[in-house]
């Protein structure tokens, strides 16, 4: 019942602000860029969630969202999301897996950024893949503050997400 209610008052937060949308993550803000779509959340585990246009060339558009149920370590977090993809034999892995870290005023955000191909599950902790995407990229983040953490997940296309890399990264170092 209090993740419901946490995540019922985190909607009540995203506020427009002309196209953009402003987030509130642990009592910090930041706006999102005007082409992010604000949709209606798939389940009670997200807080927000945004659809991001796609590349030209790519079929889907990316999905952004944020949950508020982070369980176990930022290292925990970061493994169990790599292994949601099969990393492209012909790409070195560092230049499939980049990881890095974001300080801000009350918190660590443990970044990564992961391509290859998506194992699409139901949930995450299902053995079961439910559809297999190649050529796909997610940059996640794990946020662990004092009061608060979160998963930030951007995954999509591979082109699509590199269009947007650059405005999701700078929208995560402009919480204030």
């Amino acid at each position: 019942m209090h993740s419901f209610l946490v995540a019922a008052s985190l909607l009540v937060a995203a506020e427009p602000t002309g196209n953009a949308v402003e987030v509130t993550l642990d009592g910090l803000k930041s706006a999102t860029p005007v082409t992010w779509k604000a949709q209606k959340p798939d389940n009670l585990l997200r807080v927000y969630q945004f659809t991001l246009p796609k590349a030209d060339g790519d079929k889907d558009d990316a999905l952004l969202y944020v949950l508020n149920t982070v369980q176990g370590t930022p290292a925990d977090n970061i493994t169990k999301l790599k292994e949601l993809f099969i990393l492209p034999a012909s790409m070195p892995r560092e230049q499939a897996v980049r990881e890095w870290q974001i300080k801000n005023a009350k918190a660590t955000l443990t970044c990564v950024d992961v391509r290859g191909t998506y194992h699409v599950k139901n949930k995450p902790i299902d053995k079961a893949v439910k559809e297999v995407r190649p050529d796909y990229r997610m940059i996640a983040v794990v946020w662990v503050g004092k009061d608060a953490s979160y998963a930030i997940r951007l995954v999509g296309p591979k082109a699509t997400i590199e269009r947007h890399a650059k405005s999701f990264e700078d929208w995560l170092r402009n919480f204030k």
